[in-house]
């Protein structure tokens, strides 16, 4: 089970913060748009907004981060995913102990 990763301290809070809301698509795609600033990437205004006031050092900083924070959610979602396809508590045996 790997951890949450945590940011470089050079990451603003709020960027951390906002993330915890998004996807793991939609962090590759503000990994993406970190890499090229390529204006067509759909991303949120606020990604934009503080992208422009950060030097490529953040921004790159940000995106390994995100990148990082997406690749644990989509582990994250596999095992959950697992989890539920495998037999849980009480009855997996078709209730053969309850007639």
């Amino acid at each position: 089970m790997s951890s949450r990763p945590t940011p470089h301290d050079s990451v603003p809070e709020f960027i951390v913060d906002r993330f915890e809301d998004h996807s793991p698509a939609e962090l590759r795609t503000i990994v993406e748009y970190a890499e090229s600033l390529d204006p067509s990437l759909d991303v949120p205004e606020y990604v934009v907004q503080a992208f422009a006031i950060q030097n490529e050092e953040t921004r790159t900083v940000v995106a390994v981060y995100a990148a990082e924070l997406a690749t644990h959610l989509e582990e994250r979602e596999e095992r959950d995913d697992e989890d539920d396809e495998s037999p849980q508590g009480p009855g997996r045996m078709g209730g053969a102990f309850f007639g």
